[in-house]
């Protein structure tokens, strides 16, 4: 995961599957496990950050992309938490 300098956060299939570790393995909702996963990187959202999310994984990386829907959903609404100018936008 990586936040540019145009303000797009780029997930890549890896960071998704950590993020489903810490809430299948701990129990965390993923709203919480995607806040530890930025502490993790050293990612820092403030308000106006994020101008859109890239998400970098295609059809041939299941299950993520039979999830994708949800997946799209919940990362919105974790970044909403710490970044509510985020209008929503969303890449791929």
């Amino acid at each position: 995961m990586k936040l540019t300098e145009l303000g797009v956060l780029v997930l890549e299939e890896k960071d998704i599957d950590y993020m489903y570790c810490y809430r299948d393995r701990d129990g965390i909702r993923f709203d919480d496990s995607f806040l530890s996963f930025l502490e993790s990187q050293k990612i820092t959202l403030s308000e106006g950050d994020v101008r859109t999310i890239h998400f970098q994984f295609d059809k041939e990386e299941m299950p993520l992309y039979e999830e994708r829907e949800r997946l799209i959903s919940e990362v919105q609404s974790a970044v909403r938490t710490l970044d509510p100018k985020y209008d929503g936008s969303f890449v791929k």
